[in-house]
């Protein structure tokens, strides 16, 4: 596994608003470290320091985050998730593309994730709701790379 130092930011230029950085704490628990632009924009908060348990208020919704980080974490390896998330049982509200990529300081053990992020909102009533409000989700693509 690479370590956060093998990572080139001016290589990066060009993704690194849809990019965040997460601490690894212990089993389950995670904090942000850093949130490109982008996704500071979709989410409608700056949750850089927040740990994922005070980031995300829906229980729901963190346990599913917080599970693909934990399967990142044990497979040590990339991880890729797409979901939907419903404005209601038929109409789709946004479109979610996240990659998953375990680092390491040692090689062994992962320390940090480092996210990419894509959101594709289908109206505007859908980005100006994404945090507020809580949707129904279902996750179409789950894959270990």
């Amino acid at each position: 596994m690479p370590s956060r130092a093998d990572l080139d930011p001016g290589g990066l230029k060009r993704v690194l608003p849809h990019v965040l950085l997460v601490d690894v704490l212990g089993p389950h628990q995670y904090r942000y470290r850093l949130i490109g632009t982008e996704c500071i924009v979709a989410h409608g908060i700056n949750a850089t320091g927040q740990t994922l348990h005070e980031a995300l208020k829906d229980y729901r919704y963190r346990a599913h985050v917080i599970g693909l980080y934990d399967q990142c974490v044990k497979e040590r390896r990339p991880l890729y998730s797409e979901s939907l998330f419903f404005q209601t049982e038929a109409a789709i509200d946004r479109h979610v593309k996240v990659l998953f990529l375990p680092l390491s300081d040692d090689g062994a053990t992962v320390n940090m994730i480092f996210v990419m992020q894509v959101i594709d909102f289908i109206d505007e009533k859908a980005w100006n709701n994404h945090f507020t409000s809580t949707k129904p989700h279902k996750e179409i693509v789950h894959a270990m790379l």
